[in-house]
Parts: C-alpha cells; structure tokens; sequence
C-alpha cells in the first residue's frame, strides 16, 4: 500500500511540475511575442512612420513642399518631387529634373508605371530623401501613403503596454460555420468601407458566459474584431484585433493575451476596421494590449 502510495504521489508530483514547465514555456511565448511587436513598432516598417494620407483622384497631381503641390510634403521634402498620374486603377509617376529618387530601392529616372495593390501584398515604394510613399486602394477609392523616418510619432514611441498573461484567456471556441459565407461590408475609420468574407461564428465560455463572436477569414485563419468592457478605459476605444488558427475538426483557441491594439491606436493617419455591433463583448477582457491615450 505504501509502495502504490508513493507512485501516486510521484505521478501527481511529474503531472504538476510538467504542467508548471507548459505554463511557463507559454507564458514566455506571449512574452517574446510582445517584444517581437514592440521591436516592430520601431522598425523601418513601424505604422508609426506615417504622416500623411492622401487621396488620390484621377487625372495629375503634383508632389512636393511647395505650398502649390497637390500632395504637399513636409518642409524637409524637395519642392517639386514629381507628378503622379491616374487612370483608374493605373498609375504612373514622373520625376521632377535633377530629384534623387528610388523606387523599391533601386533609383529612378523619368517616368515609371507604380503597381498599387491591396495589403498584404506590396504596392511600389517611391522613396526620396526621408521619405517613403506607396499606394493604397480603400473601397472604391486609392490614398497615397506618407512615410517618414524621422516621424515625431516613431521618435516619441514609448513602447506598447499589455495585461499580465493570464492562461484563464485562452479558451476553446467551437466553430459555427453559417449555411453560405457571408461578404460583409466593413467599414473603416476613414468613413471609406471594404468587403470581408465571414464564413462563422466561434461560441466559447468564458467568466461563466456563452459568447459567440463573428468572424473574417483570412489567408491565416481565423479574424476577429472586438470591443469589451474595457474599451474605452483601459483599453483602445475602438476595439482589438485577434486572430485565430483555422478550425479544426469544428474547433479553434480563442487566445486574448494575444488580443491587439489596430494601427490608428497609435496614428491618426492610419485607417482601421470597425468591429461589427454584434462582436461586443459583455465582460472585461484583462488579457492582450492595453492603451494609455484616453483622456
């Protein structure tokens, strides 16, 4: 009897230990994963670097400092940069004489086609100086994007703020795919407005409550956009962001340490999704970013 009770204890004491050694092999995941987007919001990719948004119409515009330019630069820009042109959904930038410009890198001369594109995949980077622009298509509408090295925004980043890991936050979600999927107009904080593909719901428990959250389908996953009890508080008023991987075998994890602030938490210039009405949560989340910008 003593015997069988000592391998019990000994089973009970491998089962704790293994246990403890998983919860803090994930905890310092989440912890690497906060760092990996803080070294990101200060990388030459940083949302931080830009500083202006400006959409483009069809027919020319000129580009540069000149108070006179269509798109006007920061001070520090060349006056006249150069002329960008559109028809419809084709563009075409010509460089003004004697400007040093590059475009994805490689330096440019008189006139160049700029492939624009939908993110994620890459539209052309024209580059001059500190400057960097692409374009961007919003809905039925195209923005040209400003980015600059030396943003006041990317020099007096902090870093990001988040709630301890707490494992009570990573929950089990059953998938609940709908008869069709759905294309769900979405629309953006710039008042412009895009279409998602919703293909389900994932129903979940958590602080003793069935939720139920709509969801986006991405190339990755799993999107989902939400606001809680803490928006507005303790976290960004405009929701968070997670995603989520793939259902499998009609289940996926729901994991809110991940839960994200959108870019326009931190620029004005930047342009995020709203959450739908009915991805309010009736709890407080304490899990993922936080935001420290309410008054």
């Amino acid at each position: 009897m003593a015997r069988v009770l000592k391998t019990g204890l000994a089973f009970l004491l491998l089962a704790t230990c293994a246990a403890s050694a998983a919860e803090d092999a994930y905890v310092a995941e989440i912890q690497k994963s906060r760092q990996e987007s803080d070294a990101f919001m200060r990388s030459d990719r940083s949302p931080l670097r830009l500083v202006g948004r400006f959409q483009v119409a069809e027919g020319v515009a000129t580009l540069g400092s000149d108070p006179a330019s269509t798109i006007l630069f920061p001070e520090r820009a060349p006056r006249q940069i150069g002329r960008l042109t559109r028809r419809g959904r084709e563009f075409r930038f010509e460089v003004s004489a004697g400007v040093p410009v590059t475009i994805n890198g490689k330096p440019m001369n008189g006139a160049a086609d700029v492939h624009v594109a939908k993110s994620p995949e890459p539209s052309d980077r024209v580059g001059v100086g500190d400057f960097l622009f692409a374009i961007r298509p919003v809905g039925e509408d195209f923005y040209l994007l400003l980015q600059d090295s030396k943003s006041t925004l990317l020099r007096e980043f902090k870093g990001s703020t988040w709630f301890p890991v707490d494992t009570a936050y990573r929950v089990e979600a059953q998938f609940s795919p709908y008869e069709q999927k759905e294309t769900t107009t979405v629309p953006f904080t710039s008042g412009d407005s895009q279409t998602f593909t919703a293909g389900g719901d994932v129903i979940f428990q958590l602080a003793g409550q069935t939720m139920r959250l709509k969801t986006f389908e991405t190339s990755g996953g799993l999107f989902v956009m939400f606001r809680d009890q803490t928006s507005g508080k303790e976290t960004y008023g405009g929701g968070r962001f997670l995603e989520a991987p793939t259902p499998q075998g009609g289940k996926t994890t729901l994991d809110f340490n991940k839960a994200y602030n959108p870019y326009c938490a931190f620029n004005p210039y930047a342009v995020c999704p709203v959450p739908p009405r009915e991805n309010r949560l009736p709890v407080r989340i304490a899990a993922g970013e936080t935001y420290q910008g309410h008054p």
